[in-house]
């Protein structure tokens, strides 16, 4: 008896008593790890920082941040739902549908500037770091803190979308957000108008040797000759003459007899306007009703420059609308639909995703515009200057931001184009291809103009990813022409700003860096200067480059093909600038979208521009 009692107390001894059901409360109490969100949170931060110190294509910049966002995202949700302990699974469920739905609602209460990815870019990656940040401050406290804690910033987090609105991206593709209900330069603009009517002037006008008649200049290549300005602007800096108010859009001016032409927005009203040069102020304006251009990237406003011949003033909208006004009085003379002269039968107007962009080019009677579609082959499109009849129609490329432009190539005039798809010349009588070069990559961000750099070659590009490429012309028998490839270079990539030829150098910009690439190899001299996307002009007698930065600095640079030389700078603007500058004598005259100035420059000796043609490539 004794032995089995002994027997039971020790199987009794030997039995370790069953561990009681833990309280499920108490995972969450318990402090718990966050390594994992730390490191994601980590990666992700270095990559975007690194993606903007890493020049490349703005567009290549947008997808990588994309790419990585939606890998944090992806990451983060799985790790979250499936592998945090430090909350229930209806928890965490609860939170993730905390950030999930205020994000669509907030998506519906956009303002109609701002792009959807837009706040999912800036606002995601910020949740998702104060999210772990208060993780980690409240390891320790009730579960109930995290969850509310976690709610309450997912739901706040998404409300800074409903209260901004987007004016435009920058040509880095970083967004210009503002005040939702705060007025709009354009707002206040028209608002002082009404206070400030235009004066109608009839002004007879006539091309003098100092005048700047259409974009980038008299013989369109941004070069300008017969000007010498003093370079020490710390001794002696620009002055300002005028300052004014202007409508949005990314015109350039023309500048004819001591007029400035040029085109804005005015509410739903397009409008070509002319200025005097002296003071500012308006002389006469001209309004398309109801044509209004607004996208999301660019902002509102026509994107072409007024081109001025024989006392004639022709303009194309960014909605296609052809304008041939009286350059005196503003009064029409003839107007054209781009837009529907390009159509395909049966088929509705295209317009391009950013808007019609050629400035008009006009050679002996002929209007030359692009009108690109991709159901139509009349792409580049031919009118007659007196009557606005159209004379011929060609295939020239679905899509470009460019304008034609006119050269002689062994003593041949032809009309050069640059699209998405080739870089042509077409007679400019009849329209008929005389060549053709195709892009190795067609893209539909053609914007550059070709360049000069000896008789028969040229430098042009035709894609912000493509660099540029050196391409010499020749005649090959009876109307047969070849096109070789002399080089192609990615030392430089220019997107829709200017580069400028002088002296066997390229000047321009490579992305949102200036550089100078040599002509005869393609291989880079220097780069330097962060002007971000701007343009630039040549003043050939000094040698002088006069770079507009794209935050409305002005710089003068050395055209010194050894090595970068900032000599002088100062500010314009404090809007962004992509429209072209443009000197008169020793005027500079400048805009945005958002004002216009012009500033005097101390001249070295007195001398005025040249119109005489040049060819850059001699320089």
């Amino acid at each position: 008896m004794s032995d089995e009692v002994t027997s039971d107390r020790s199987k009794s001894a030997s039995r370790q008593p069953e561990p009681l059901p833990e309280n499920p409360g108490a995972i969450a109490n318990r402090p718990h790890r966050l390594i994992v969100p730390v490191l994601l949170l980590a990666a992700y931060w270095i990559a975007y920082l690194s993606l903007l110190s890493i020049e490349m294509a703005s567009f290549q910049r947008f997808m990588l941040q994309v790419l990585a966002l939606a890998l944090l995202a992806l990451s983060f949700t799985i790790w979250w739902l499936a592998f945090h302990r430090g909350l229930r699974f209806w928890q965490r469920l609860a939170v993730f549908g905390a950030m999930i739905v205020p994000g669509v609602a907030a998506m519906f209460a956009l303002h109609p500037s701002v792009l959807p990815p837009v706040p999912v870019l800036l606002t995601l990656p910020w949740l998702f770091t104060l999210g772990t940040l208060w993780l980690l401050a409240m390891r320790k406290s009730s579960p109930n803190y995290r969850i509310y804690g976690l709610i309450v910033l997912a739901v706040v987090g998404w409300i800074p979308s409903a209260l901004v609105r987007m004016d435009g991206l920058s040509g880095g593709g970083e967004s210009a957000l503002r005040r939702r209900w705060s007025p709009t330069a354009e707002e206040i603009y028209l608002t002082q108008k009404r206070t400030q009517p235009a004066v109608t002037l009839d002004i007879p006008l006539g091309i003098a040797p100092h005048d700047w008649p259409a974009f980038r200049g008299p013989n369109g290549d941004s070069l300008l000759r017969g000007v010498e300005i003093a370079t020490d602007w710390d001794a002696s800096p620009p002055k300002e003459v005028w300052r004014k108010r202007i409508g949005p859009g990314w015109s350039s001016f023309a500048a004819v007899s001591g007029y400035l032409f040029t085109q804005e927005q005015r509410g739903d009203s397009e409008v070509v306007a002319a200025y005097d040069a002296q003071t500012g102020h308006e002389t006469w304006v001209h309004e398309d009703v109801g044509v209004r251009f607004d996208e999301q990237m660019g902002g509102p406003g026509p994107r072409a420059t007024p081109t001025f011949v024989d006392g004639k003033l022709l303009t194309l909208g960014a909605k296609g609308t052809l304008n041939c006004l009286d350059a005196g009085t503003g009064k029409p003379v003839w107007g054209r639909s781009v837009a529907e002269d390009a159509a395909a039968p049966g088929e509705k107007p295209e317009v391009s995703m950013w808007g019609y962009c050629s400035s008009p080019l006009v050679v002996d009677g002929l209007v030359y515009v692009f009108a690109g579609s991709a159901k139509s082959d009349k792409n580049l499109l031919a009118y007659r200057a007196d009557t606005g009849d159209l004379a011929w129609t060609a295939k020239a490329g679905t899509h470009s931001y460019s304008s034609a432009q006119v050269a002689t190539i062994a003593g041949r005039e032809q009309i050069l184009f640059v699209s998405d798809q080739a870089v042509s010349g077409f007679d400019p009588a009849t329209g008929a291809v005389l060549w053709t070069h195709k892009a190795a990559e067609p893209s539909g961000y053609s914007s550059i103009q070709a360049n000069f750099v000896s008789p028969s070659e040229f430098v042009t590009s035709f894609s912000q990813e493509s660099g540029i490429t050196r391409l010499e012309v020749t005649p090959d028998g009876n109307d047969d022409w070849q096109v070789e490839v002399k080089w192609e270079s990615k030392a430089m990539n220019p997107f829709f700003n200017d580069f400028v030829v002088h002296d066997g150098a390229l000047y321009g910009f490579d992305n949102n860096i200036f550089c100078c690439i040599d002509a005869a190899t393609g291989k880079r001299n220097w780069k330097g200067g962060r002007y971000d996307t701007g343009q630039v002009l040549l003043l050939a007698d000094h040698p002088l480059l006069l770079v507009t930065s794209e935050w409305g600095d002005v710089i003068l640079v050395a055209a010194d093909p050894q090595k970068h030389r900032e000599l002088g700078r100062f500010k314009a603007f404090q809007g962004k600038t992509w429209n072209h500058p443009v000197v008169v004598r020793n005027r500079l005259f400048l805009r945005n979208a958002e004002e216009m100035a012009c500033y005097e420059f101390e001249l070295v000796e007195p001398s005025i521009n040249s119109t005489a043609p040049v060819q850059s490539a001699g320089d």
